[in-house]
């Protein structure tokens, strides 16, 4: 067995108490690691917190808009409805066997019979006769002679 010296050893202490400032300082910058650690920790909950509380929102604003939309073509099937109804309600009291009615209760008119169609003959000769002009002014000629130039090469 080895002699063990009793004598005190001042390096052993120095280095026991040198290890013993690292294991505090250590111990202190853990303590500040665990403080920016935290920070950090709390920074990305609160992120993640924010993000996820949007996510909810949009949702519930896209039910919104669809409960929204679900309601409007409720009522446009309903007017859609309400539109047919009213055209053959028009269609109905416009029709011919109800022009009719009207025409002989309301307004006291018939049908006409054959025995009240009268012919009329007119006469062959035109209505109207159109007029020349033999008068025409140097301008006028000048202008038919261009409208007939252009007429002739296919411009107009």
């Amino acid at each position: 067995m080895a002699k063990q010296n009793l004598a005190y050893d001042y390096d052993l202490d120095e280095l026991r108490a040198e290890e013993q400032s690292k294991k505090i300082a250590h111990a202190k910058g853990t303590k500040a690691f665990d403080r920016r650690s935290a920070a950090v920790f709390f920074i990305v909950f609160a992120l993640t917190a924010a993000f996820l509380a949007a996510i909810m929102y949009g949702k519930v604003e896209l039910s919104s808009l669809y409960s929204q939309q679900a309601q409007m073509q409720e009522e446009l099937a309903q007017l859609e409805n309400e539109n047919k109804s009213l055209e053959s309600e028009l269609a109905q009291k416009t029709g011919l066997t109800k022009v009719e009615a009207y025409a002989e209760d309301e307004l006291g008119l018939q049908k006409l019979n054959k025995s009240q169609i009268e012919y009329i003959k007119l006469d062959k000769q035109p209505v109207s006769e159109p007029v020349s002009q033999d008068d025409e002014s140097l301008f006028t000629k000048i202008k038919n002679w261009f409208g007939d130039f252009l007429e002739y090469i296919g411009a107009k």
